[in-house]
């Protein structure tokens, strides 16, 4: 069983200021509440319905197993819960964890500027799971991170990362990092880019890109050489190519 008051705390999850309240966040379907179970996230509570039992019984002895006790409901309430049109039948809620202060020693840095796509930024923070880049900054304006479209796209990459809100971009240069932009008419490819410093990448919002005022403060503005056709490359795929060129430099 539910109570109303657990009830209420999860549907106010789907909004930033119920996330800001609890300092938790929604978790849904089969595969991303199994990266959250198996990467030993501070899971608080998960739930699912009968129709999923039926067809999931060996995830629910999963998550016996982990130690986390799911709860059944019924269809009804889990779709007062959900965010998704067509919920899975399995929702769960995990506690935000705050990271510690900004790691000015890290060799590498995303900053995130002012995105508002939740599709693009998910798919960025799985890119930067995997090669191992754990350091994000989200700048002022930008979407909540824990946003459950984010979160759906980011694929349990959150517990993968450090994950920084309301960043001023000024604080890079100040300890020291090269500052990277990445634009379409950078005169600088992506392949003749070379460095031995620590560096942060810099990626503009969907419609916009990088703001002048940060711009005109960037040490490098690098591009991926076009070989094909098309007008631009969204800033998800475009990001992916960088990380993995930055990576392996």
């Amino acid at each position: 069983m539910i109570s109303q008051s657990d009830l209420k705390r999860i549907r106010s999850l789907k909004h930033k200021k119920g996330r800001q309240e609890h300092g938790q966040f929604l978790i849904e379907g089969r595969r991303l509440v199994k990266a959250y179970l198996e990467s030993q996230a501070e899971i608080v509570n998960v739930y699912y319905t009968e129709s999923f039992k039926h067809h999931h019984q060996n995830f629910i002895s999963f998550s016996r197993d982990t130690g986390h006790e799911p709860a059944l409901i019924n269809e009804k309430l889990l779709n007062q819960l959900s965010d998704t049109i067509s919920p899975s039948g399995i929702i769960g809620v995990c506690k935000i964890i705050k990271p510690s202060t900004l790691i000015f020693s890290a060799l590498n840095w995303i900053y995130l500027h002012q995105l508002s796509d939740p599709g693009n930024i998910g798919s960025l923070l799985r890119t930067a799971a995997w090669f191992n880049i754990r350091n994000i900054a989200f700048s002022p304006y930008s979407i909540d991170p824990f946003n459950p479209k984010v979160v759906r796209s980011a694929m349990g990459a959150h517990v993968h990362l450090e994950i920084h809100k309301n960043v001023d971009f000024s604080l890079f240069p100040e300890n020291d990092y090269l500052t990277i932009g990445a634009d379409q008419y950078g005169k600088i490819t992506i392949d003749q880019f070379d460095s031995t410093q620590k560096w942060v990448l810099v990626l503009g919002g969907e419609a916009q890109g990088i703001e002048p005022a940060i711009k005109q403060k960037l040490d490098k503005i690098i591009s991926i050489p076009r070989t094909g056709y098309g007008e631009s490359l969204n800033v998800a795929s475009a990001g992916a190519i960088l990380m993995n060129r930055l990576s392996k430099k």
